[in-house]
């Protein structure tokens, strides 16, 4: 299990630039952890205790608004880093974060964490470039949902999920949504109703096809040319 989590990390861009011993030094405090499907790893405002990498399923982090609505600012998937913010900063969880599918995932503690860093300072420097990719991630969704009109967030977000799905990109491609249309709309920074209107209207200009949970993608070029726009 240690092995598998050590190629894991190497994965990921915040530890991609790490020695197989510092590598080693990380996995010696990380374990594996198991959520089923709605189940909560924190609430917002919780005491931080560390972060997490996903492995398998999918993972809401959200905000709650003063209303008591939520505000998704994250959908994870595979791979990804989160909860990793507030790991300098003293501060407890900005956010609350719930599996939507069962998922396994790496937790790191923080104080393990940060005593390793203490005492190999060289490890830091080679994890900045790893924090500074997350940033650029979140700068680029901020711009995403100030600046594009939602049937440009929607296209972006559906090529987005088949190039991280790695579906290969022939004339009929079926991707299959496994985030609720709700959870979506949050995420893009738009209600449902608005949402549903640009399935409709990618739908009504032959880019895709819409059955329930399958998207067919009919015109892979003009999806990606309204995802730049």
């Amino acid at each position: 299990m240690k092995h598998e989590m050590k190629s894991e990390l190497s994965l990921i861009p915040l530890f991609s630039e790490l020695s197989e011993k510092e590598l080693e030094k990380v996995v010696s405090f990380c374990r594996i952890v198991n959520y089923f499907k709605n189940d909560f790893l924190f609430f917002q405002d919780d005491a931080y205790v560390g972060f997490y990498i996903l492995l398998e399923g999918a993972i809401k982090v959200y905000k709650q608004t003063q209303d008591g609505k939520e505000s998704v600012v994250h959908l994870i998937k595979p791979s990804n880093v989160f909860a990793d913010f507030p790991l300098f900063e003293g501060k407890n969880y900005p956010v609350t974060a719930q599996s939507i599918e069962d998922s396994i995932l790496i937790f790191i503690p923080k104080d393990n964490f940060l005593q390793l860093l203490t005492n190999h300072p060289e490890m830091s420097l080679k994890m900045l470039a790893g924090f500074s990719k997350r940033m650029r991630e979140l700068i680029d969704q901020i711009e995403i949902i100030s600046c594009k009109e939602v049937t440009n967030r929607l296209a972006k977000y559906l090529f987005t999920e088949i190039s991280i799905r790695k579906i290969p990109t022939s004339d009929d491609i079926l991707l299959k949504l496994t985030v609720p249309k709700s959870t979506i709309a949050s995420f893009l920074g738009t209600i449902t109703e608005t949402l549903s209107r640009s399935f409709k209207k990618l739908q009504d200009d032959n880019i895709i096809a819409v059955n329930g949970k399958n998207v067919h993608i009919k015109n892979l070029p003009k999806l990606i040319e309204l995802s730049k726009q």
